[in-house]
């Protein structure tokens, strides 16, 4: 599908129906992302941006996470991925750089190569939109997702629309028992994590990056 061969679309979202009455804090707080009735709540922070290899070292915290996460859930097999659905999947446009002062016969090659990528990338977005509709959505406040399930490892393995050789970083995910939870958003890197205290503390103890627990009214920080 979609967003990868790890995860299928659901009947329903029925699956997500709980969330928008336990995520009581107001806008900009953990609590409103993260539901409020977990015994702890864990901000993890993502890798130093001037690291090498960046992107393969954020995934790389994801799989830390999910395989945390394996071990602390009744069925690992079992899980649900949160995708804002506001990250552009059907508006790639491929760029093609100047390369210098042209002749006349360079720049209408340059014209026709660019037409031909205008055409391939109305081709891709227009089928990413009709794949996008497939898979079903649902609201929280101020966000709307796409639903996904799978197992917990495929949090590592999603794949971005239109673009599959990315990884795609889920928004929210969480196993179907609700034992724990982990969000991200569109304005910050960072991860929270809600959970008890026996995978909080192996959380902590295993990613490479520094984390700290919060309560649900801590502000949340956007993050370039």
């Amino acid at each position: 599908m979609i967003f990868g061969d790890d995860v299928v679309s659901p009947v329903s979202v029925a699956a997500s129906e709980w969330l928008a009455p336990a995520c009581r804090g107001s806008w900009g707080t953990v609590g409103a992302l993260v539901p409020n009735h977990y015994a702890s709540i864990l901000h993890v922070d993502a890798p130093e941006p001037d690291i090498e290899d960046w992107w393969s070292a954020y995934r790389r915290l994801f799989q830390i996470i999910a395989s945390v996460g394996e071990r602390h859930t009744s069925n690992a097999d079992r899980a649900w991925f949160a995708v804002w659905e506001g990250h552009g999947f059907d508006r790639i446009a491929t760029r093609v750089a100047l390369p210098g002062p042209l002749d006349e016969a360079a720049r209408q090659a340059l014209e026709r190569e660019r037409a031909r990528l205008r055409e391939d990338d109305e081709r891709r977005n227009a089928a990413t939109r009709a794949a996008l509709r497939e898979v079903p959505r649902f609201a929280l406040p101020d966000r709307s997702y796409y639903l996904v399930t799978g197992p917990v490892a495929a949090a590592t393995r999603l794949r971005t629309p239109g673009s599959p050789e990315r990884w795609q970083r889920p928004d929210l995910f969480w196993p179907d028992d609700r034992r724990w939870f982990v969000a991200t958003d569109v304005d910050f890197w960072s991860l929270y994590i809600g959970g008890d205290h026996h995978l909080i503390s192996e959380v902590a103890r295993r990613v490479a990056t520094p984390s700290e627990l919060v309560l649900p009214d801590h502000q949340l920080v956007a993050e370039d």
